[in-house]
């Protein structure tokens, strides 16, 4: 067994102990050490890359390349920050009684299996793989929304599973229509869905059929990457969520969502030309961003806030993308990068304030955060002028990067909207985040009593975070700059 299929092996047999039962520090310890094991995998497996040899596993049907190793170390990454932020969170949660045997065991089996979810899709050659990987993180994300067992949580779940299941489904016929675009020349097999020999009869598959296949499959997976207007779910899922589900759900389905759009881009390139799948990337991601504009603004729910900022990422993810420029492309892949860097601080520091209020509402949190709970409160303002791409921070340079890319093409106009949007989310965001941290304290009567701060597990976790993300801005490592180029050539260039 090599390098890549012990990478999925141990998620997975995390998952199947930490579901099992136990002792909670035995579990505790296996979820961690698991998924630290698991991380360590993601880099040696892009190390392997690096150094020139091309990972693969069951005849090529799973295969890592430059874009896979990039996805596949940024979700191993978060699966990590997402587990250690865990402990402390469930912990909280017991204390106050709020955690029956039944939703410890979800929580230990469930978080690791969500892990393996996202690295199968990062490590999917073939298209069919990858539809039943994509579908595995609707599994287990309906499961984690509900784990508060709310009724707004069966609401939220409810919304996520039809809008995911009608992505899918589309995503499906998509796929379907790809292979019939084929007309024979994809040959017979599990290989004839394998990504690479799309690539390989590109010029020999059918327009017409094609053009219908991609258009179904990137709605497909753009509703599962929260692309507008298919990001109505984002919303009640992010707020009904675990902390740490929410991380999942926010970077890791975002990323891997992401890598299924950019491989059905890479096939109508190559057929199309770059013409067809860019123009609706574009469109796709400046109507997100300009949809999440107004909701930032009328925001009353602090993890809504980041659904909202997620849903404003990924459209920036897909303008740089649908350029058509190597510099956007780049500067979408170093946007997936630092996003993925960054919010992990957003939610640990939103999560433990809604713990800590036991709500994540305005009008239960109250303002002024700052005097009662100021470690989370340091770190949200923090995470709040990274995501919002701020300078000196990483986010900032990457936007440069997409929006110098669009000046100096052909879409000018469409650029000058976006950065338009772009400062009006900034300040839109900065308002909200002000009066809920620094804002003048509201009536006690008015809101929660909240509980006290403590350092903790996930409060170090958080600090790591926010340790990492600022770093990140002024330097990165040379393998993983290596990565975000490999997976920049694969996009642009020649896989």
């Amino acid at each position: 067994m090599n390098l890549l299929v012990w990478t999925l092996v141990v998620p997975l047999l995390t998952a199947t102990i930490g579901g099992l039962g136990g002792p909670r520090k035995f579990r505790e310890a296996t979820m961690v050490g698991g998924l630290s094991l698991t991380f360590g995998l993601c880099m040696a497996t892009a190390g392997q890359f690096l150094r020139g040899t091309i990972p693969a596993a069951f005849g090529d049907a799973l295969r890592v390349d430059g874009l896979s190793a990039l996805v596949l170390v940024l979700c191993g990454f978060v699966g990590l920050l997402s587990s250690a932020y865990g402990v402390g969170y469930l912990r909280r949660n017991e204390a106050r009684r709020l955690v029956t045997p039944r939703m410890r065991n979800e929580f230990y089996g469930l978080i690791p299996a969500y892990v393996f979810a996202m690295l199968l899709v990062s490590v999917s050659n073939n298209l069919g793989i990858l539809w039943i990987a994509v579908e595995l993180t609707t599994l287990a994300s309906v499961f984690l929304i509900t784990f508060h067992d709310r009724d707004t949580s069966l609401e939220a779940a409810w919304k996520f599973l039809v809008l995911g299941s009608l992505g899918l489904g589309f995503a499906l016929l998509g796929t379907v229509l790809l292979f019939a675009a084929g007309q024979g020349q994809l040959g017979e097999g599990m290989s004839a869905l394998h990504w690479t020999r799309f690539m390989e009869v590109a010029p020999k598959l059918h327009p017409y059929t094609l053009r219908l296949g991609v258009v179904f499959a990137l709605i497909g997976y753009g509703t599962k990457a929260g692309l507008a207007p298919m990001h109505t779910w984002k919303p009640d899922a992010y707020r009904e969520a675990p902390s740490p589900a929410g991380v999942l759900m926010a970077v890791g389905m975002l990323n891997g969502a992401l890598y299924c759009v950019l491989r059905i881009h890479l096939i109508s390139k190559a057929s199309l030309g770059p013409a067809f799948s860019g123009d609706l990337l574009l469109t796709l991601g400046l109507l997100s961003v300009l949809i999440a504009t107004p909701f930032i603004l009328i925001q009353w729910n602090l993890k809504r806030l980041l659904a909202y900022s997620s849903i404003e990422h990924v459209g920036i993810m897909a303008v740089g993308v649908g350029l058509g420029a190597e510099a956007g492309v780049f500067g979408a892949l170093l946007h997936m990068t630092y996003h993925s860097v960054a919010k992990p601080v957003a939610f640990f520091s939103a999560g433990t304030l809604a713990q800590l209020h036991s709500s994540s509402d305005f009008g239960r949190i109250g303002n002024g955060t700052f005097s009662r709970a100021p470690i989370a409160s340091a770190l949200f303002v923090l995470a709040a002028l990274i995501i919002t791409g701020s300078p000196p921070f990483g986010l900032f340079f990457s936007e440069m990067t997409i929006l110098r890319a669009g000046f100096l093409g052909s879409h000018v106009t469409a650029t000058s909207t976006f950065l338009a949007a772009l400062i009006v989310l900034f300040c839109g965001f900065a308002f909200q985040v002000g009066r809920v941290v620094l804002g003048p304290p509201r009536d006690p009567a008015e809101r929660r009593v909240p509980l006290p701060e403590r350092f903790d597990v996930s409060t170090a976790t958080a600090i790591v975070a926010a340790v990492l993300a600022v770093v990140s801005a002024f330097y990165l490592p040379a393998p993983l700059m290596a990565l975000i180029r490999a997976a920049t050539q694969v996009v642009w260039g020649t896989p």
